[in-house]
């Protein structure tokens, strides 16, 4: 029999008996003793026993899934989770695909009373879990008030020395400089990530450029004003939040500038947050259907001094460190562009009808050809049949012969009317939506109007159905979409203009739609 070893240890394990040499030891003496034949080994390290979503354990239980082993070998039931309710899936899990679970310090029988041992070894793992975590949680509470952090990485500009916060000079300097730009200069956050990465300073996580991110978060950090606080955030349904304000426990550590400069900031974030353009929810009418053709990236739509743009995503330095040249594009001129040229070539009757016809005689052909091969094979399994019979009469096939062939045949053959059935009901449907040439010629006509009275939402359902992307190349706009332009579409609207902020007055080509 083939089997498989998972062990875990977690931070908290290590210095107990449960290192993974020793429980492999001893998983690989029991498979020897019982005569299984072990395939692979799975080990989770540093992974706490509470978690079910393990990198090594969702392999394994994918190899089990796949039947690619009989048996699966682990030390002890707290190895496999130290909660009841997942041992149970876990054990239910393997049990029901075939695979039989061994415990090395526990036999895993089948009797009642093995089952109640290993319910009760679950609920004892359980309960050690939360003692340790309370143990730890108390512990660390108890360090914080002390003055020390618990644990965890230090603040870019600090460095732990025995749990106490110190002064890292050589951030430091860059922390104060942040906060002078902001106050002194009146500098925004984008404007000091740009010139963070002019200069080629390395960000907190040791990247190459910064993110507004990085400088948001540490000048929103009361910490630098000498006040650290521990016990700030939780984990509540998987998600972090943050607690109640009386619950912090604050520590007081070296500041790297006063509280005059750090408030000054706060006051300006919160008005910007009034006043945040996203309050007034602006629409952008071609969101997500723009494309720069020369980075690849979508454009996405901001305001500046009121008026609508779209730009390319590259000139948010945390997405890129070198942002495209392509130009931002006028909200005012582009819209009505593209909407225009929708709105004519959707408005011509023709033009439609041809490529619904197009489409529309597909699916009545694939039906026809369908339930043809269909009628002939069944034709077939007919002669076939009868072949069968006169086989029979004159001796070359046995009756037993005969029952089986004809049993199979008549399966086929019942498969087959099955799908001449359905293929026939289809077909009865295609023909009943054939394309009434008279109404959509009408509907056409009528189109005009409609379009003009749409309001956003109805503009943008438009968009979204008959157009797959634009492309912006330079000083050329090309709309893709599902209808097809005629050549005097294209000359029409090549001499449309759009202004670019960053070209002054530059001629923008659209050319209409071009089928992908």
């Amino acid at each position: 029999m083939k089997a498989s070893l998972y062990a875990r240890v977690s931070t908290e394990d290590q210095a107990k008996n449960y290192s993974i040499p020793s429980q492999l030891e001893a998983m690989h003496k029991f498979a020897s003793e019982h005569g299984l034949d072990v395939v692979r080994e799975f080990l989770d390290e540093g992974i706490s026993g509470t978690i079910l979503s393990r990198p090594a354990l969702d392999e394994l239980r994918e190899q089990v899934r796949q039947k690619m082993v009989d048996a699966v070998i682990v030390y002890d039931p707290d190895r496999l989770s130290r909660k009841l309710a997942h041992l149970m899936v876990l054990a239910d899990e393997f049990d029901r695909l075939g695979v039989q679970l061994n415990f090395v310090t526990q036999a895993m029988g089948q009797s009642p009373e093995d089952k109640m041992l290993f319910g009760m070894k679950g609920v004892f793992a359980e309960y050690e879990r939360t003692k340790i975590l309370e143990r730890t949680t108390r512990g660390k509470l108890r360090k914080a008030k002390d003055g020390k952090q618990p644990g965890g990485r230090h603040l870019y500009g600090y460095r732990l020395v025995n749990g106490k916060h110190e002064i890292y000079e050589e951030e430091a300097k860059i922390v104060r400089m942040i906060f002078d730009w902001l106050v002194k200069d009146r500098l925004t956050l984008y404007a000091c990530q740009m010139r963070l990465n002019k200069f080629g300073i390395p960000s907190p996580a040791g990247k190459a450029f910064w993110t507004r991110a990085a400088v948001y978060r540490i000048v929103a950090n009361e910490a630098y004003a000498g006040t650290w606080y521990y016990n700030k955030r939780c984990k509540k349904d998987g998600k972090d939040v943050i607690r109640a304000k009386e619950e912090w426990v604050p520590i007081s550590i070296p500041a790297i500038i006063s509280m005059d400069p750090f408030e000054q900031v706060q006051e300006r974030f919160e008005k910007n947050r009034a006043f945040a353009m996203r309050n007034t929810r602006k629409e952008y009418l071609l969101s997500g259907l723009l494309v720069c053709t020369k980075c690849g990236r979508t454009y996405r739509g901001k305001t500046s001094r009121g008026r609508a743009y779209y730009e390319c995503r590259s000139k948010r330095a945390d997405i890129s460190p070198e942002p495209c040249p392509s130009c931002s594009l006028r909200g005012d001129r582009i819209e009505p562009l593209v909407w225009d040229t929708v709105s004519r070539l959707l408005s011509r009757p023709q033009l439609i009808i041809d490529h619904v016809k197009k489409d529309g005689h597909e699916p009545l052909k694939h039906l026809e050809a369908g339930l043809d091969r269909v009628q002939q094979a069944l034709s077939k399994k007919k002669i076939e049949a009868d072949r069968m019979l006169e086989a029979y009469k004159i001796g070359v096939i046995d009756l037993t012969t005969l029952k089986q062939k004809l049993d199979a045949l008549r399966c086929e053959e019942a498969r087959l009317h099955e799908e001449e059935l359905r293929l026939k009901a289809e077909l009865r449907q295609a023909q009943a939506q054939e394309l009434n040439e008279e109404k959509l010629f009408q509907f056409c006509q009528n189109l005009p109007t409609v379009l003009t009275d749409l309001d956003f939402e109805g503009k943008r359902q438009i968009l979204r159905e008959v157009v797959d992307k634009i492309a912006i190349d330079g000083s050329e706009v090309t709309i893709y979409g599902i209808v097809p332009p005629t050549s005097e579409d294209i000359a029409k609207d090549a001499s449309i203009l759009l202004h670019s902020p960053c070209q002054g007055k530059g001629e923008q080509k659209e050319r209409g739609f071009a089928p992908l």
